[in-house]
Formats: C-alpha cells, sequence, structure tokens
C-alpha cells in the first residue's frame, strides 16, 4: 500500500482538477446562496447540530469544499468557523460564497493531517460532513488532528455515507439496472478512480486517478476511540446525503444508507501526551 503522502498528494491534484468542472453549476448559487434561511447541510445533520448545541461555538470543518455546510453552520448561529481543504479551487470558490452569502466565516487551504499548531486546542466542535472519510487514509490520525484541534472536552460529530452503500452501484452506472451487490464490505485494498469527481453535474471526464478508501463502520469508530475519543451517540438512516444511491431510499428493504456519530474529546490528565 502506498504511503499516506502519496494518497493525499494525488487527491490534491484530483480535487483541484475538479473544481472548475464543479464551479459550471455552482456558480449559479452566487444569487440564491444570499437569502439567509438557505440550508445545505441535510436536515439530520441541523438535528444533530442543534442537540450538541451549535449556537455561540467555535467550528472547525475538516475536508469543506467550496464552504457551503460551513455557510449554514454560521447562518445557525456557529461563530469564528474556519473550514479547511486541500484543494485551492475549493477554497476559493469557498471564499466567493462566503462573501455572497455575507457570512462570516474563513478558509483554510491545506492537507488536513498538516494542519498547524496555531490552530490546537481553539475549537468546540469539529464537523465532518458526508463524502470526506472515503478519501481519508489513515482514519487514527485524522481524528488525531480533529482531537488536537478542539478545547477539552470539545466534541467531534460526523455525519457521513454509510459504508455499506458502496457495495452497491451508483445510480448513474446502475441505471435501469436491478440492485445488486457489486463490492465486498470487507474490501481492503483501496480503489483507484479516474472518471472523475463531478458530482454537481453528474459528468463523468478523463480524470487524475484518486482514491477510495472502505472503512467499515467498525474502522470509523475504533479510530475515534484510538484517537482519544468516546463515543455520546450513534445513529443510522435510511436517507442518502450523497445522493449517489438516492434510488436505495425507495427499496422497500432499505439498508443503512447514512450515519450520525458524535464523540467527546476526553480532558487529558495532567502532563498527558496528546496524540
Amino acid at each position: 500500500m502506498q504511503a499516506t503522502d502519496d494518497y493525499v498528494s494525488l487527491a490534491h491534484e484530483a480535487w483541484n482538477e475538479a473544481a472548475p468542472i464543479h464551479w459550471r453549476v455552482t456558480r449559479a448559487l452566487l444569487d440564491e446562496i444570499k437569502d439567509p434561511s438557505r440550508r445545505d447541510i441535510h436536515q439530520i445533520q441541523i438535528d444533530e447540530l442543534e442537540r450538541i448545541g451549535l449556537k455561540g461555538t467555535r467550528v472547525a470543518h475538516l475536508n469543506c469544499n467550496n464552504g457551503r455546510e460551513l455557510i449554514t453552520m454560521a447562518r445557525l448561529g456557529a461563530k469564528d468557523s474556519v473550514g479547511f481543504d486541500i484543494a485551492e479551487g475549493f477554497i476559493a470558490q469557498a471564499q466567493v460564497l462566503a462573501r455572497a452569502a455575507a457570512v462570516d466565516c474563513s478558509f483554510v487551504c491545506t492537507d488536513v493531517y498538516k494542519i498547524g499548531p496555531e490552530f490546537f486546542n481553539q475549537f468546540d466542535l469539529v464537523v465532518v460532513t458526508a463524502g470526506a472519510l472515503a478519501f481519508m487514509p489513515d482514519l487514527t490520525a485524522y481524528f488525531g488532528v480533529a482531537g488536537r484541534l478542539l478545547k477539552p472536552d470539545g466534541r467531534l460529530t460526523i455525519y457521513e455515507t454509510h459504508p455499506v452503500t458502496r457495495m452497491f452501484l451508483k445510480d448513474r452506472d446502475r441505471r435501469d439496472k436491478p440492485v445488486e451487490l457489486v463490492q465486498s464490505y470487507f474490501a481492503k485494498e483501496p480503489l483507484r478512480h479516474e472518471a472523475g469527481l463531478d458530482y454537481q453535474g453528474g459528468t463523468t471526464y478523463e480524470a487524475k486517478p484518486i482514491y477510495y478508501f472502505q472503512h467499515k463502520l467498525a474502522d470509523v469508530i475504533s479510530a475515534c476511540i484510538n484517537a482519544g475519543f468516546t463515543i455520546e451517540r450513534f445513529g443510522e438512516y435510511d436517507r442518502d446525503p450523497s445522493q449517489a444511491r438516492k434510488s436505495l431510499e425507495g427499496l422497500s428493504a432499505t439498508p443503512p444508507l447514512s450515519y450520525i456519530l458524535t464523540c467527546t474529546r476526553l480532558r487529558m490528565k495532567e502532563n498527558s501526551p496528546r496524540i
């Protein structure tokens, strides 16, 4: 298996390649995003953020992409919100959209694994939204970063596509075929993907390679625990936040399509090293 830095470098290139392709669709939001009632987070995650108590908290959003979700969090009452993403192209879009929305949040272009110490112990809440974890080769290191960003007793909350969904073809590939299982839930090797990342417009193109990682739910939970978190809440849902397998929502026997995982960073004992 390649080193984490190798996978991250490939992802950096692939997401920057995708950024102008996404902008063909996203730029139409420049007027729509001015509406203060607009929400770009799934209601399931909004409900969890409100349960936690989002208002007045300082939020870090990992893998923030074009910033729309962080803009929503700021509108829901978060303060001093910061989004982190590796792709310069998407950070630029996030800044444009935030200005159009007249929302006070900031964006930092960085490899999430290498977020600097100036951000450590600064946040009440770290948020991960759907579509991030499948591109992260080392989950324990990833959640270790989340822990370093948080103040003592801060929270990490994740709303993600359920890993079970990757056993099925995406709707655009399945078309009118019957639903069938095409990949093992326990696949160990990352999946190389070269058809592009245009989930906005639904097009494919000859793209720079990127890798998907089939992290089992147990991998995610174990990585959180290994990074020093304690589990506060876990829930599973029959909604697909990625829209890639929306047709599965209508099955009479619906598989789990998404999940919420909220964890608390344990208060470290004096002189205890942070992960």
